[in-house]
């Protein structure tokens, strides 16, 4: 589930990524490094990131999650990407509070309770199934108000925005 959630936040990364003149293909490196740190801490019983992740508030540059994902993050992207420390921390600085509050936005419009949303994550991540389905939880980050799995032509507008500028 995370993985699918994480690939509605493409179009905004490749422009971030455009924004600091670095391959608009890093997206999926930084995607995958986000997904693999916040699945480790999870199954250590920290779900801190994921609950910040999915509040619903405006999540800042400093904020603690920020700074306890950003090390490990960098990590990947310089092992990834083949990229000096500094732009890696660069590139983490910037994409971080931007995914979250990516979804902070979103959740905040979805017809579900957040916390629904942010333990059913959780829940995915070790293995389980939560209150919230895959395809409900993305029908409605993707503005189907029903949250019936599906998309509206919206929901697809805004999931392409920023692929062809």
């Amino acid at each position: 589930m995370l993985d699918q959630l994480l690939q509605l936040a493409d179009g905004p990364l490749q422009e971030m990524l455009q924004g600091m003149n670095q391959d608009k293909a890093g997206a999926a490196a930084i995607k995958d490094s986000l997904a693999s740190s916040l699945q480790k801490r999870v199954a250590s019983g920290d779900t801190s990131a994921i609950q910040e992740m999915f509040s619903g508030k405006e999540t800042a540059p400093g904020a603690s999650e920020i700074n306890s994902l950003q090390g490990d993050v960098s990590q990947n992207l310089m092992e990834k990407l083949g990229i000096s420390k500094e732009q890696a921390m660069g590139i983490a600085a910037a994409a971080l509070p931007m995914i979250m509050n990516f979804f902070n936005k979103r959740v905040n419009d979805a017809p579900q309770d957040n916390n629904d949303i942010m333990s059913s994550v959780v829940s995915s991540l070790q293995g389980g199934q939560g209150k919230v389905g895959t395809a409900d939880l993305l029908g409605s980050l993707l503005g189907n108000g029903g949250g019936k799995g599906g998309m509206d032509i919206g929901g697809l507008m805004d999931l392409g925005k920023g692929l062809f500028k």
